[in-house]
């Protein structure tokens, strides 16, 4: 006679999983397995026809190449986590007391020494992993004809069409004026503008103004005059640090209550011109 407990574990085997194999693949929780072994881990996938990215999300597969997918079916490299609908695609590595020559050549772990740190072996000794990503740089300048680019008289309007002098990594769009955040941080943006010269009027002002995702003004540089009826061409700056997450746009405007209609920007198309370069702008990284 067969143990008890023997029989009563393969029961509940049984009863846990459902477990199947045609053409050599083996499913869990599943009788469509869409890899040599995979797992539903909710057991909502289909009973035919591919899975979606939401029922994937909490499947766990092996391919006949032998790379391991976590919320993937299509791993694309030998441990792959990147779900597509999965919020969190995060791996945990932990610490490891031993040396860098038992743990051997490429090994990754955690030091909680000195606030933490991650730390690669190569082959010798436990090297510190420092990330040093292509920062954000942008700086350019409007090179437009002269009394070609207006400002309405007390309205906030996006300054565009501008030439883009730096942009290693491609997150500005000089004809929009709009420079999308690459990563969550403080960038340090710089914009400097000057109109063609007017008569002045007391109490009147401009402002340099920065938009985040096309709606909030998150930062203003107010420029005020009390001189009446002097000549003088109105200009300003601003300076500011602005936090973005992720995927945010910002973009540069100008705000004018100093002459009732449209003023324009002292603008040139030469460099040798009396009016080139006078509206400048740099976004840079932190």
């Amino acid at each position: 006679m067969k143990n008890p407990s023997i029989l009563i574990k393969g029961i509940l085997i049984s009863l846990c999983f459902t477990i199947s194999q045609s053409k050599a693949q083996v499913g869990i929780n599943t009788s469509n397995p869409q890899t040599i072994f995979h797992v539903d881990g909710a057991k909502d996938n289909p009973s035919s026809g591919v899975p979606s990215s939401t029922q994937i999300a909490n499947d766990v597969s092996i391919t006949s190449t032998g790379e391991i997918g976590i919320g993937t079916l299509t791993p694309a490299t030998r441990v792959d986590t990147r779900s597509a609908t999965n919020s969190d695609n995060s791996i945990g590595i932990g610490e490891t007391s031993q040396t860098a020559a038992i743990a051997g050549g490429g090994a990754v772990r955690y030091n909680p020494l000195n606030g933490g740190k991650m730390q690669y072996s190569d082959g010798i000794v436990w090297q510190d992993l420092i990330s040093s990503p292509t920062k954000a740089v942008v700086v350019a300048n409007l090179q437009a004809a002269n009394f070609a680019v207006k400002i309405p008289y007390q309205v906030s309007t996006g300054i565009a069409g501008w030439t883009e002098v730096s942009d290693p990594t491609g997150n500005f769009t000089p004809g929009t004026g709009v420079f999308t955040a690459p990563r969550t941080g403080v960038y340090l943006v710089s914009f400097t503008y000057d109109f063609v010269r007017i008569p002045i009027v007391s109490g009147y002002f401009s402002e340099a103004r920065y938009v985040v995702n096309g709606s909030s003004t998150v930062k203003k540089c107010v420029k005020s005059y009390s001189n009446i009826s002097k000549q003088a061409q109105v200009a300003g700056s601003c300076v500011a640090g602005v936090q973005l997450n992720k995927g945010d746009t910002l973009q540069p405007y100008i705000y004018q209550s100093v002459y009732n209609g449209n003023l324009s920007l002292r603008t040139d198309t030469s460099s040798a011109s009396n009016e080139y370069g006078f509206v400048n702008l740099s976004i840079l990284e932190q």
